[in-house]
């Protein structure tokens, strides 16, 4: 999207050391758990990108459930993360819909 964010599909907690080593400094996860079977969950990335030193954040909904509040919460850890960051989603559908929604705010 920016040379700041990048929008993907579902990552893995083994590729957290391989995201840090291609310049990432934050990734942040927008896939709420247990959506689908054999889904890594938030706690499995909080410890893979703690091992990776990258920040992470988790701020999970669906795109039925975007609410303002999403959209602003959002907006704050743009702005407070380490950049690049990587976000993610089942496939990055409702991350790309997020980032949009910041903009069309105003708040990025």
């Amino acid at each position: 999207m920016t040379d700041d964010l990048t929008i993907y599909r579902q990552i893995y907690p083994h590729q957290c050391i391989k995201i840090a080593e291609l310049g990432y400094r934050s990734v942040l996860n927008v896939r709420p758990d247990d959506e689908a079977d054999m889904q890594p969950n938030s706690c499995d990335f909080t410890v893979a990108t703690e091992r990776a030193n990258l920040t992470y954040h988790y701020l999970p909904f669906d795109d039925e459930r975007l609410s303002t509040m999403t959209v602003e919460q959002f907006a704050t850890y743009y702005h407070a993360m380490p950049k690049p960051i990587l976000m993610f989603c089942g496939t990055g559908a409702r991350a790309k819909l997020l980032y949009q929604s910041a903009l069309m705010q105003g708040l990025l």
